[in-house]
């Protein structure tokens, strides 16, 4: 009885999330893509003036700045790869053992999550 209680209580959170998620995503994405119109009207029409050389210079900078971070794991490789086993093994270990004493609602929440995204 409580396996099943799990898993229909996983289940509805799951359709509810998925459904909730596509839809506030939808609405998301399309107030980003009238804003984004928005903006280049506004700039065409003379409203706002961009600094375009301000925001190439940034631009810039972060690609400068994320080649030097690039670089530096590259160098590092081994060091890095070494450091982060441990924490890797220990995160595995902990999802997995979540998993496993939740395993029923775990497993309904994330078919309920597809079902909510697929019928939204």
């Amino acid at each position: 009885a409580v396996v099943s209680t799990q898993s229909t209580g996983g289940a509805l959170a799951g359709i509810c999330s998925g459904y909730l998620f596509k839809k506030v995503s939808k609405y998301a994405a399309a107030t980003a893509v009238v804003g984004y119109l928005a903006v280049q009207g506004a700039s065409q029409a003379g409203y706002i003036k961009i600094n375009w050389k301000k925001v190439n210079d940034q631009i810039e900078d972060l690609k400068e700045d994320l080649t030097d971070e690039i670089s530096e794991i590259i160098t590092d490789e081994d060091t890095l790869l070494l450091e982060n086993e441990g924490r890797l093994k220990a995160t595995a270990r902990r999802a997995y053992e979540a998993f496993k004493q939740n395993a029923a609602t775990s497993g309904s929440f994330t078919a309920g999550f597809t079902l909510g995204i697929l019928f939204a």
